[in-house]
């Protein structure tokens, strides 16, 4: 690959991708933690300079990164266009797909929740971040369990339940790495959680 800053007015637009394919292949291999500017830069075979050139800076980078990463959960968002299910299972099956896709990149769900900054600062993040993640389908979904009109509402639901998803997944990406469980705290699996999340929260929804 060309290492040299030629590339940014020749190849710029491959130098770009081959660095944001790095940076996925090296979160997935070792996790955010190991995605330093300058792993990522020998991963791509390149200058710190070009990544530096094309990114400003590692926060923005990462937050790139993620976005082509959710952009790779096709199968769980297609869910919430599957019809044949009713609103409430295709959105827990959706978040339950989710969740597995999550587990396999150590430190996605944190990494999530702490680029909320830089997203909710920004305009364009934020758009670009709503596209990606799928909002107003979600919020659709939402919508038709719920009966809810006010947006308000809708938008402090979805994400109280993606803190109520991330935060189990958090914990199991902890306790993969050696940490102790807490003493009392048996953690169910996964899907297990997401099945009592959905039976409490969206009780009163089921009855009707």
């Amino acid at each position: 690959m060309i290492k040299d800053d030629s590339s940014v007015n020749t190849t710029g637009t491959d130098t770009k991708m081959e660095i944001l394919n790095a940076t996925i292949e090296l979160i997935r291999e070792e996790g955010f933690a190991c995605a330093t500017l300058r792993r990522i830069a020998d991963k791509a075979e390149t200058n710190l300079a070009l990544v530096n050139y094309h990114f400003g800076s590692k926060e923005k980078l990462i937050a790139k990164a993620i976005g082509m990463i959710v952009g790779t959960f096709d199968d769980a968002f297609a869910l919430l266009e599957d019809e044949s299910l009713m609103p409430i299972e295709r959105l827990k099956q959706f978040f339950y797909r989710y969740q597995q896709h999550l587990q396999q990149y150590p430190g996605l769900a944190k990494e999530m929740m702490d680029q909320s900054r830089l997203i909710l600062c920004s305009q364009h993040e934020y758009v670009r971040f709503s596209k990606v993640m799928r909002t107003e389908k979600l919020l659709g979904t939402l919508r038709e369990i719920t009966n809810e009109t006010d947006e308000t509402v809708l938008s402090g639901m979805l994400v109280q339940l993606y803190g109520a998803v991330f935060y189990p997944v958090i914990m199991n990406s902890y306790l993969s790495l050696g940490g102790e469980e807490p003493a009392q705290v048996h953690l169910p699996d996964l899907k297990h959680q997401v099945e009592m999340l959905f039976s409490l929260y969206f009780h009163k929804y089921s009855q009707n």
